[in-house]
């Protein structure tokens, strides 16, 4: 299964077809717009979350329509994240679809990243698992707290789970000192940062960290083939 998470930055249609004519089964796009803005070839399926107000800006997951994928029934909103249930070739697996978002809210990056982590802990221990998206978080970040939560208590938390970063585990590179970017603040090459992610127990065949379109967005693409075993032997 060919998995892309893309962040599209503003929104187009002509984005969504460059984005798809990359082929994967699954593409996690964050700042993605809704059903009503974004028309979807056929083929493929789109689910969406965002808010009422702002549908031109949510999180987008859209499939090839051979998957089997349901978002969980007790589907608790946080903001913006998609649990997942993904049916490949009869291997069923957790993909919990990130863009934590703080629009509207209280909390931190990284403190609605670990509330979903911890939501959907159930899942996360008994199912070949892989969170992936536009995190906004990274090691040594501002304006978070210890007492709510920091991206380093967000690692701990998914390795806890057998969960590891595909990036840092293919480079050997330690988190806070990756020498790729993911993301480029204003566009600008001189203001890089690492802040998309796969954290996953499944086995990938491939990983890349793709070429930087500036006409699409300010965020590189991660590009992740997965084969059918996980890493650490879960059914």
């Amino acid at each position: 299964m060919k998995v892309i998470s893309y962040n599209t930055h503003t929104c187009t249609q002509a984005k969504i077809d460059h984005i798809l004519a990359m082929g994967a089964d699954l593409f996690i796009l964050p700042e993605c717009s809704s059903r009503e803005h974004v028309s979807i070839p056929a083929g493929y399926d789109m689910l969406w979350c965002g808010d009422d107000d702002l549908k031109e800006k949510g999180l987008g997951v859209v499939l090839k329509k051979h998957l089997s994928v349901r978002i969980i029934p007790e589907y608790k909103k946080i903001k913006h994240i998609l649990p997942l249930m993904v049916d490949s070739a009869g291997f069923p697996k957790f993909v919990l679809a990130s863009w934590p978002t703080v629009w509207m809210e209280k909390k931190t990056y990284p403190q609605l990243l670990l509330e979903a982590l911890k939501e959907y802990s159930f899942y996360l221990d008994r199912f070949p698992s892989m969170v992936v998206g536009d995190f906004n978080c990274f090691v040594g970040q501002s304006g978070v707290s210890k007492t709510t939560g920091t991206f380093e208590d967000c690692i701990a938390e998914m390795e806890k789970h057998g969960l590891r970063s595909i990036y840092h585990e293919q480079t050997g590179e330690s988190f806070g000192k990756e020498t790729t970017a993911t993301f480029y603040w204003h566009f600008n090459p001189e203001k890089p940062f690492f802040l998309d992610y796969a954290f996953s127990c499944i086995k990938p065949s491939s990983f890349a960290v793709g070429e930087w379109e500036r006409e699409i967005s300010d965020h590189r693409p991660l590009i992740i083939d997965l084969d059918d075993e996980p890493w650490d032997g879960r059914p």
